[in-house]
């Protein structure tokens, strides 16, 4: 009976303390429209299986789904006000220019340094081509990155359940 406890109390421990990945609460896309108005920002999130992040960026005519082109523009990742990323210092520029009107970034995907609250800002600096340069216009997206679920525990639940049951039968068995 005492070995019994003493395992169930070591696989506990190893499977609750297992790390487990991030995900961020939010699901789909969400849409924000920039400072001025300008232009409604769709930013859709793609989490990977090992808990990294990319994000696919729609600008799109106001109040409307039609994308729209050419655009000047910069991503920012901030954790409690710092910026922890920048989509353009990623590819050495001090912006970069959109033709199509859809991007995904960053070109490898984000890892995000621990769970907690994040905001993903998308900074419009100018529109159309030749690009007319505009106040920087900007559109905020709050992100919550919580852990995932350690699946492993799901199976030590699953023995202690089984072998509580086991137990109060051994012990009726007396």
């Amino acid at each position: 009976y005492t070995s019994l406890i003493l395992v169930l109390l070591v696989a506990t421990v190893a499977f609750t303390t297992i790390p487990t990945k991030s995900f961020a609460q939010q699901e789909g896309w969400i849409v924000k429209t920039s400072g001025a108005g300008s232009l409604d920002i769709m930013l859709e999130q793609i989490w990977t299986e090992d808990g990294t992040a990319r994000f696919k960026i729609s600008f799109l005519q106001p109040n409307t789904t039609t994308l729209h082109e050419h655009q000047d523009y910069d991503v920012l990742i901030r954790q409690g006000g710092n910026q922890i990323f920048s989509a353009a210092a990623e590819i050495n520029q001090p912006l970069i220019h959109n033709a199509e009107g859809v991007i995904t970034i960053p070109l490898q995907p984000f890892q995000f340094p621990q769970n907690g609250d994040y905001t993903v800002e998308v900074q419009v600096l100018g529109l159309g081509f030749p690009p007319i340069p505009i106040n920087p216009e900007t559109a905020t997206f709050p992100i919550t990155v919580t852990p995932e679920f350690p699946i492993g525990l799901i199976g030590v639940f699953a023995a202690v359940i089984a072998s509580s049951v086991l137990m109060t039968r051994k012990l009726n068995l007396l």
